[in-house]
């Protein structure tokens, strides 16, 4: 407050105005509040007289309108303003000051800017480290002589929603932490997630694990992953199939999901790698009928179940082939490539698209 506070001539009345703004904030962000972002977008609307106040999350060099004041239950949030966004990004130090919009010589030229429904803007950059983790803008429906007050307030907002946002990720990285340690400690500790017939992991392993990594900040982009049926039928069978998973290399799986049901991933492996290992794991279970896909955790983490369809619709092609073989389906989505494709007009339920490997050529 005493750096803001030097801001100010005496006597003024500005100080007052801050601080009754500022305890408001405080107040709104208790620990009770979950809606601290709305209610400092609202004080910004309610003390500097603005039509609206917008929050824009920065992400990997794309901008996205998160949080905004006043909003309506079936409102579509406003489009980021690349403009102004650019000039904040460009300038993270400075406050964003436009006190018209159709005679600033900075904005008057810019074809972005002709449709906006506002004539003046405030912007602050929420910085963190050395980067820009947010933009916060207000805006105005009419042109504005900007006083001091309104200056700070807006950097005080942002201090405020910057420090918010540092604690919310300081929280998120602790509560992953917390639940690697448990996920650790879980697999130490419990001997049930070992197969007692072949000593492989087995389905409360792969659950463990799979919560494990989808925490990680560091998951792949996308795994491979097999499904195959060996018949179990004596102690000779599981010492194969244990044998087979030897040589499956540290950091890749070989689960056991139920009697004669074997899932593969392989985690940090090319698909065109992972087929040929496929192709020699088969062969040492003789020959039994495999199925592949890929599954992509993606932004959300997603889990296995996520192609859970494309494995079960590879597995039963390969086992109604007169001599199964391996057979791959790769998600609803994804190109001959790997890569994920948009489609203009998807179907509800896109069918799995069967892959065939390339061919490989001999030295």
């Amino acid at each position: 407050m005493q750096r803001y506070a030097r801001r100010f001539a005496p006597r003024t009345g500005h100080m007052e105005r801050l601080s009754s703004a500022i305890h408001t904030l405080i107040q709104a962000g208790g620990a009770g509040d979950p809606f601290f972002l709305s209610h400092s977008l609202e004080l910004l609307v309610k003390h500097l007289g603005a039509a609206q106040t917008t929050l824009v999350m920065v992400s990997q060099g794309s901008v996205d309108t998160r949080w905004w004041w006043p909003e309506g239950a079936d409102d579509d949030a406003p489009a980021p303003v690349l403009p102004l966004c650019d000039w904040l990004l460009e300038h993270p130090e400075r406050v964003l000051v436009v006190k018209d919009l159709r005679t600033d010589p900075h904005t008057r030229k810019k074809a972005a800017l002709t449709d906006l429904p506002h004539q003046a803007v405030l912007g602050c950059a929420l910085r963190q480290g050395d980067g820009v983790r947010a933009l916060l803008f207000a805006f105005f429906d009419q042109p504005q002589a900007f006083s001091r007050t309104a200056f700070t307030l807006i950097e005080a907002v942002a201090g405020f929603i910057s420090r918010m946002l540092e604690i919310e990720d300081l929280k998120q990285s602790l509560n992953r932490l917390e639940d690697a340690l448990a996920i650790t400690q879980a697999v130490m500790e419990d001997s049930s997630t070992r197969d007692p017939d072949t000593d492989l992991p087995n389905l409360r392993y792969l659950e463990i694990w799979e919560k494990a990594m989808l925490a990680s900040d560091h998951r792949p982009e996308s795994l491979v992953v097999a499904e195959c049926h060996v018949t179990m039928r004596s102690r000779k069978d599981a010492a194969k199939v244990r044998q087979a998973a030897e040589g499956i290399r540290a950091g890749d799986l070989v689960v056991r999901l139920a009697p004669g049901r074997f899932m593969v991933i392989f985690q940090h492996t090319p698909r065109s790698i992972a087929h040929v290992l496929l192709l020699r794991l088969r062969s040492q279970l003789d020959g039994a009928p495999m199925g592949a896909t890929l599954w992509i955790p993606g932004a959300e983490g997603l889990g296995l179940e996520s192609c859970r369809a494309s494995l079960d619709a590879a597995l039963a092609a390969s086992r109604a082939m007169a001599n199964p073989g391996l057979v791959w389906m790769l998600p609803p989505g994804l190109g001959e490539d790997g890569a994920s494709r948009r489609r203009p007009a998807a179907p509800a339920v896109a069918p799995p698209q069967p892959w065939q490997p390339p061919t490989l050529r001999r030295a």
